[in-house]
């Protein structure tokens, strides 16, 4: 049952107030026209992050909001989440090894059960199944962030415009639009080698933005391709699968238009899409409960092939129409996202088979397809900016189509096929969703506001299970399901300006996750129920010094209820709902300008979890640590700008961030570090960048999993590790 909260909001409420005034004296007036503003700390000034379904200074939004932008997706030669996710405070990025095999956290909301916790946009509109049987919270989409104008998270539930699946946060890709105005081309290369890998690493990338009707009509077009080469072995396989196994690529192509209807209307639409095509996987071996290699630090042991690949299509079709005295958006979309993926379950099923048929044991491959058609309209009116009153009306809609296809093959040790089917299953099925959402705001004065949303939502699900063989018991199964829920979340804020540069803000707010029908089989639930959350957050933003530094700090607590997770029993899964889990702790980002050219930046979070009573076969401890969830983790960065020559100039710069230790079930993950270096020239025409990623080849694992047999014993730990030193070049042309 939830709390009643309505004191805790208003105590909260008070205590923000008396904060705002006890420091109002340590705040400095900050002067807007100070000559000694760099170019970068007035840009920090200028970014915007769209939290609110609005365009909003960053230091003025009452909630934790990151903005990463391209130059500094740039500056690092990032291609996948990884690479740049230590760089938000409470942000934890786990990987399979390759772009989509990814997995998210943020201030300890760890990615338990099957549906996504974390929400992912592009632009204005959501990508990603909201369904919990399509395994989305291990396969997030991963864009190659080339042809992107930034990225935003948001931390904390956004339930509330942002509806289901997004109570942990918010994950926020921010294309560049098409521009009716003027002419631009650019085209690169990229170079890269990473120690232990046989190949090298290359990326090629154009794009191209040109004015087809001038001042009406504009079309933005891009296409980048990058290759990764492996770095692990596995020795049991043949071939090209032994040496360096697990190399990737990614091809990603975009096409944008921008057409100004008249004056006051805008209509933007693209078309995205994105291959990911992996060899094998990324994972090592690793003895239960110590990892210590089985072999070597970058050896597998798989018995078995594993590629995987992963196709992303989207379309989206953004109508902004200034009315007057409101504004009207109308966002839609449609995607569709496949992804193959074979594991090799030897470890899992392959000891089972003298248990089950009348053959030694021997080697076994589960095969899987999640494939997802998501159709999204949202319609928005808002309020002009006012002194007084805004206000935000808005509905949603959005319909899913998923497929979800499980194949176990059975082989002997010889790798040849057995005569018998150990389980084939089918679990088709559908999602709709209908949303009415609110936001309004009074301004009490212009330094104090408070803000207040809702959001109602509904969703029916359909789900179907075909399922034949052994693991599935003596009948194969043919049932149909289905279920519908209706779920209110809310939100209520405040802010309190000290002064035109500081500003401290409370935030309550709500989410939660769709449950829905479960798999069957025997002793198990039929339904699994949505999980919710509810969290407190404390904040204080603050340009000072001159604009010379900016600080972000927010304090939160998050409470955390009937928790999805996922069940295993006799090598078979399902979602059932257990206890729950509480999360607290603070957040900081600091950026100063201590001299003209230097520029200092610290990130860090410091989360204190603890999950509830779980059942034993969940994989989960009691009482202990969230999992993915390091109690420490922080980043720094440096940057210095140098004048080469009249027309040259160049910056240097380092990363170091520190990933503390985590606890992945009954064991605990080392903490580790890596350290990040980059050097760019350019004349705004040439731009030649260098870049080393983890350049002191730290060796550590970036996430693990445990494996357990049909007989629920656990024989190993798979690792993922952490990339070895890559050291680049990439040079950019740009007209």
């Amino acid at each position: 049952m939830r709390k009643p909260i309505n004191r805790s909001i208003l105590a909260s409420t008070i205590t923000l107030c008396c904060m705002g005034l006890a420091t109002t004296a340590m705040a400095q007036d900050a002067d807007a026209d100070d000559s000694r503003s760099t170019p970068d700390v007035v840009e920090l000034d200028r970014v915007v992050a769209t939290a609110q379904k609005r365009s909003e200074n960053v230091m003025e939004v009452a909630a934790g909001v990151s903005v990463i932008s391209e130059e500094r997706l740039e500056a690092f030669g990032a291609t996948r989440l990884n690479d740049f996710a230590a760089y938000v405070p409470g942000f934890q990025v786990d990987s399979g090894g390759a772009p989509g095999q990814t997995t998210m956290a943020l201030r300890g909301v760890a990615p338990l059960g099957g549906g996504s916790i974390i929400g992912t946009y592009i632009d204005d509109t959501p990508i990603g199944p909201s369904s919990n049987k399509q395994r989305a919270t291990t396969y997030a989409l991963d864009l190659l962030p080339y042809d992107i104008q930034s990225v935003e998270v948001l931390r904390g539930p956004q339930g509330t415009l942002y509806g289901a699946s997004s109570m942990g946060g918010l994950f926020k890709y921010i294309t560049k639009a098409a521009d009716p105005d003027g002419f631009e081309f650019r085209a690169g290369m990229d170079v890269n080698a990473t120690k232990e890998a046989g190949d090298v690493g290359t990326g090629v990338r154009t794009s191209f933005n040109v004015p087809l009707i001038e001042g009406k009509l504009g079309l933005r077009a891009s296409l980048s391709r990058q290759g990764t080469p492996g770095y692990v072995d596995q020795p049991d396989l043949t071939g090209d699968d032994a040496k360096d196994s697990n190399g990737y690529y990614q091809l990603a192509s975009r096409l944008a238009l921008t057409w100004r209807i008249s004056d006051t209307a805008n209509l933007r639409v693209q078309a995205l899409s994105q291959i990911v095509d992996a060899d094998n996987s990324s994972a090592v071996g690793l003895t239960y409960p110590t990892l210590e290699p089985i072999r070597g630090p970058l050896e597998g042991i798989l018995q078995r092939a594993t590629p995987y690949r992963m196709e992303t299509d989207y379309y989206s079709a953004i109508l902004d129409w200034d009315l007057g005295n409101v504004d009207f958006v109308s966002a839609t979309s449609f995607s569709e996202t496949r992804m193959d993926e074979v594991q090799d379950s030897t470890l899992v099923y392959g000891v089972a088979w003298p248990l089950l048929t009348p053959y030694p044991a021997g080697q076994a491959q589960f095969d899987v397809f999640l494939g997802t058609r998501k159709w999204t309209q949202e319609f928005r009116l808002s309020s002009k900016e006012s002194e007084r009153f805004e206000w935000l009306l808005g509905t949603f809609f959005t319909g899913e189509k998923n497929a979800n296809r499980q194949q176990v093959s059975a082989y002997d040790a010889n790798g040849i096929p057995l005569p018998f089917n150990p389980g084939t299953a089918s679990l088709p099925g559908t999602y709709d969703e209908q949303a009415i959402f609110a936001d309004v705001t009074y301004k009490f004065s212009p330094r104090f506001d408070v803000s207040a949303g809702v959001r109602h939502a509904r969703n029916q699900q359909d789900f179907e299970q075909h399922s034949t063989g052994l693991l599935y018991g003596p009948r194969p199964i043919d049932l149909a399901d289905s279920a519908d829920d209706s779920v209110t979340t809310w939100k209520l804020a405040s802010r309190w300006h000290l002064n035109d540069s500081a500003m401290i803000y409370a935030r309550y707010a709500t989410g939660y996750r769709p449950g829905g029908p479960n798999v069957s089989t025997s002793g198990v639930v039929p339904m699994t129920k949505a999980d919710t959350l509810d969290n407190l957050e404390l904040g204080f933003k603050s340009h000072f010094w001159d604009r010379r530094a900016m600080i972000d700090l927010a304090l939160f607590r998050i409470d955390w209820d009937d928790i999805q997770v996922r069940v295993s029993e006799n090598g078979l899964s399902w979602m059932g709902n257990a206890g729950s889990a509480r999360s607290q702790g603070a957040e900081l980002s600091l950026m100063v300008r201590p001299a003209e050219r230097l520029t200092l930046g610290l990130n860090a979070a410091y989360i204190d979890s603890t999950i509830g009573d779980v059942p034993p076969s969940s994989g989960l401890v009691s009482g202990s640590r969230v999992p993915m969830t390091p109690r420490l983790s922080w980043s720094g960065t440096i940057d210095y700008d140098v004048d080469v020559s009249d027309q040259w100039r160049g910056r240097v710069g380092a990363g170091y961030r520190v990933t503390g230790e985590r606890v992945a079930g009954a064991y605990d993950i080392d903490s580790y570090n890596a350290l990040d270096l980059h050097a760019e020239l350019t004349n705004m025409t040439w731009t030649v960048r260098l870049y080393a990623r983890n350049a002191t080849d730290e060796r550590a694992y970036v996430s693990t999993g445990s494996v357990r047999d049909a007989l629920n014993r656990y024989v190993a730990v798979t690792g993922v590790p952490l990339q070895p030193r890559t050291i680049g070049m990439s040079i950019d042309y740009r007209y």
